[in-house]
Parts: structure tokens; C-alpha cells; sequence
């Protein structure tokens, strides 16, 4: 060892210098452990990889799914169910409310959009997507059999609240409101019940005034449906209507055959009951067990029938009888009454005018008649047959 001030070599464990004194400072070696090589075993290998081969897999579903969900293949897929009138699926992409008369089964019963055309081939041509990401059109070009030019479809959807598989948007196609009333109004005859394509119309749509007993649907499906309308007195109406853009006010309903038939039935034996009553100046208390039911008031008609008298005996009528008929409409009164518009054909014998004898004719009519029904149809109101005839 070397003193550092005069140069001079010394004992290797001398701590000053033997020739000047001035003390020697040992420098300590630091001796670093040595590092240990770590090994990684097969079985951690395995597992490395298998979490690497994991993660590219996510990674290339969700790159394909989110195609598979993005506006333009939403819109696409729609567009082609439209094409292709597949009901089922196109109910799958509309954004709809969702009651009774929204459901997939009501679309199917009214929706009669045959589509005969026939399409040739199609591109997206366009996608834009809002700022705020909750609503975005698609542009399709296509061309349709037998045209020379191609067409351009614009679908419009809306991003619902719920993703698909919590981390894909959910598009929805918003066109669904153009196929849907919403707060659709359907105004019918007091005290009724109604169905629509056999599904009864809930009370819980039902508002009531003093002028007007309406339904009020939140949402239904425009089309073409079948009606069902169960008076108050239980008679069952039927027919078709168009829900469309605006409200409808059920009042061109026919009855069903059966009860048609016992209607014409009643008219002809009335009609012609009436007319030989009549004639033969009978008194209402002889007839009025035809026209009684309960809880009915018959004052109004005794008094029709004793005016219907007074005119039959000064238009000097002898026969009369109803040939041939047919019942032109039937409306429902406020009151629940039916008031039937009837067609008529009738024969009858008259005194002619300054002589004895008696003239043959014929003649037509459009006759009105207000009938009520009681387990039966109950005749209220005949003002408007004929009390005047030809004598000439």
C-alpha cells in the first residue's frame, strides 16, 4: 500500500505511513450479490398464452360485432326486410310503444303492404352519425326489375337506451312512428264495448262525457281491422275500418247475418201488421201486446199509430202489402236505438177519387224505423211510412 501524501510503500495493513505519519485510508470493497436467473416453467407459458390468445379473440369479436351492430348494417338488414315484406323482422328493428295493438301479432294481422317488387341489387352509399351518438340516417342505393334508374332510401335510426350485450349500441329503426296513431281516438255508441281484430279494447282507454263515449289508444298500428262493437242492449255489430291519420267514429257497422234475418222478419210482419191494423181503424190497446216489453213507455207510439189511423182512413186505402225490401243502413242513436234506413217495394189497393172503385198499384219507398232490442227486436218509432196514396 502507497501513502498518498510522501509516495512510499507500506504494510498492506499499515493505517499511517511509516516514513511521514500521514494515515492511510483503506477503500472498502462492495461486493454485489449475483443475480439469479429466473426460469419460467411450462405451465406458465401455457397460461401466458392462453390469455394472450383470449385477448386477440375479444378483440377481433368485437371489431366484427361492432360492425355487426353499426347504423348501416341495422339499416341494411331493415331495408331488406322491407324488400322482402318479412313481417317478423321487421318488427324487430322499429322503436315503437308497446301495448296490446303494437304487439308482433296485431302487425302482422293489419299490416297488408304486399311488396311486388323486385329488387336487383343494393349498396349503402352513406352513414352519418349525430354528434352526441344517439341518432344516425344511412343512405342505400338500389335498383328495383324493370327500372333504368337507381333509387336512393334514407333510414333514420335512434340509439336505444339498452346495448346489446351491455357494450354494443343498440340502433333502433325510428321510421317505426310512421307506421303507428299514437293517442288514436275511436269514437262509438254509448255504453258499448269494442274490439279490435278480436282483441277488446281495455276500459282503461275509455273517456266519458256528456257528448261523446270515446276510446283513446296511446299507440296501434295503422292498417285495415276488423270491428266488433257489443251494444248496450247485447246486440253484436259488425265491419271494417281504416285506422289511419285521424280519428274514426264507428257508424257503418252491420249486424250479423242471423240477426239481419230476424230483423227483416220483424220489419216485413210490422210493417204489414201495421198497415191492416190501420185500415181496419183498430185501437191501439188491441196491438199494443206486439210493441210491449219491459220497462218500455208504448205513449209515444199510441200516439204515432192514432195519427198513422186518422191518415190511413182519408187516404182511402184498402190493401196494403209489403213485396219486396232491403235494409239500406243501420245507424245506433245516442240512446242505444237502432235506426234503420229500409228500401221498399210495396202493392196496395186504393178507393179511387169521386168513385167506387178500386185501383191496383205499386209503388217505392224509403221507409225509417227506430227499433230497440229486448232479447227480441222492439219496433218504438214508425212516423215515416207512407200515410199518402195515389187515388188517380
Amino acid at each position: 500500500m502507497f501513502c498518498p501524501k510522501c509516495g512510499k510503500k507500506n504494510a498492506d495493513n499499515a493505517r499511517f505511513c511509516e516514513f511521514c505519519g500521514t494515515e492511510i485510508k483503506t477503500e472498502e470493497k462492495i461486493i454485489l450479490p449475483r443475480e439469479k436467473k429466473v426460469k419460467i416453467s411450462r405451465k406458465q407459458i401455457i397460461i401466458i398464452s392462453i390469455v394472450f390468445f383470449i385477448i386477440i379473440i375479444f378483440g377481433i369479436l368485437y371489431f366484427v360485432l361492432g360492425r355487426t351492430f353499426s347504423p348501416s348494417k341495422v339499416a341494411k338488414d331493415y331495408f331488406l326486410a322491407v324488400m322482402n315484406n318479412d313481417e317478423g323482422k321487421i318488427y324487430d328493428f322499429i322503436n315503437i310503444p308497446k301495448n296490446e295493438f303494437t304487439s308482433e301479432e296485431m302487425f302482422e294481422k293489419v299490416n297488408d303492404d304486399e311488396n311486388d317488387l323486385d329488387l336487383v341489387n343494393y349498396e349503402v352509399i352513406n352513414e352519418e352519425v349525430s354528434s352526441d351518438g344517439l341518432s344516425a340516417q344511412v343512405k342505400i342505393s338500389y335498383t328495383l326489375e324493370g327500372r333504368q334508374m337507381a333509387d336512393t332510401a334514407t333510414i333514420y335510426l335512434i340509439k336505444d337506451k339498452k346495448n346489446k350485450f351491455l357494450i354494443f349500441p343498440n340502433w333502433k329503426i325510428s321510421d317505426g312512428s310512421s307506421l303507428v296513431c299514437e293517442d288514436y281516438e275511436i269514437e262509438i255508441f254509448k255504453g258499448a264495448s269494442l274490439k279490435l281484430e278480436g282483441v277488446e279494447v281495455s276500459k282503461k282507454y275509455l273517456k266519458e262525457d256528456d257528448d261523446t263515449y270515446k276510446y283513446v289508444i296511446p299507440a296501434i298500428f295503422k292498417g285495415d281491422y276488423d270491428v266488433e262493437i257489443t251494444l248496450k242492449n247485447g246486440l253484436v255489430m259488425n265491419g271494417k275500418v281504416n285506422i289511419g291519420n285521424s280519428s274514426f267514429k264507428v257508424d257503418d257497422l252491420n249486424l250479423n247475418d242471423k240477426d239481419i234475418d230476424e230483423l227483416k222478419s220483424v220489419i216485413e210482419k210490422k210493417i204489414n201488421n201495421l198497415y191492416e191494423a190501420a185500415i181496419n181503424s183498430k185501437k191501439f190497446d188491441d196491438i199494443k201486446k206486439d210493441y210491449e216489453y219491459k220497462d218500455s213507455d208504448l205513449s209515444d207510439l199510441e200516439e204515432a199509430y192514432n195519427k198513422f189511423v186518422l191518415f190511413i182512413n182519408n187516404s182511402g186505402l184498402r190493401e196494403y202489402k209489403l213485396k219486396e225490401f232491403e235494409i239500406d243502413k243501420i245507424d245506433v242513436t245516442d240512446e242505444g236505438y237502432l235506426y234503420i234506413t229500409v228500401k221498399a217495394d210495396y202493392d196496395y189497393k186504393v178507393k179511387a177519387y169521386l168513385s167506387d172503385d178500386e185501383l191496383s198499384k205499386d209503388a217505392s219507398d224509403t221507409i225509417y224505423l227506430t227499433y230497440d232490442y229486448k232479447d227480441d227486436f222492439k219496433l218504438i218509432d214508425f212516423s215515416s211510412l207512407d200515410s199518402t196514396f195515389s187515388r188517380f
